[in-house]
């Protein structure tokens, strides 16, 4: 079974490019700021982390990274609990 994505192979390398964008950007914003920032790296490091997992095949696209961004941790769960009820974010 094949992971592609519509980023093709160069999904994750854009997702830690962006990852590293938007972390140096954080570093001069207020703290309030640098903790959505955290949230969305610790949110969008786990969907990637758990794409791992071979029960769970979460798709990497605008809308899933959305998701994990804005959602953080409970964005993942989230993703996460879709995937199990077999409802799939496209």
């Amino acid at each position: 079974m094949s992971r592609m994505n519509q980023f093709g192979t160069s999904g994750p390398l854009l997702v830690v490019v962006l990852l590293l964008l938007f972390l140096a950007i954080g570093i001069s914003m207020p703290s309030f700021l640098m903790g959505l920032i955290i949230n969305s790296l610790i949110g969008v490091l786990l969907i990637l982390i758990i794409n791992f997992l071979p029960q769970i095949e979460i798709p990497i696209n605008i809308w899933t990274i959305l998701i994990a961004a804005l959602g953080g941790i409970p964005g993942v769960l989230l993703l996460v609990i879709l995937d199990l009820l077999h409802i799939k974010l496209e």
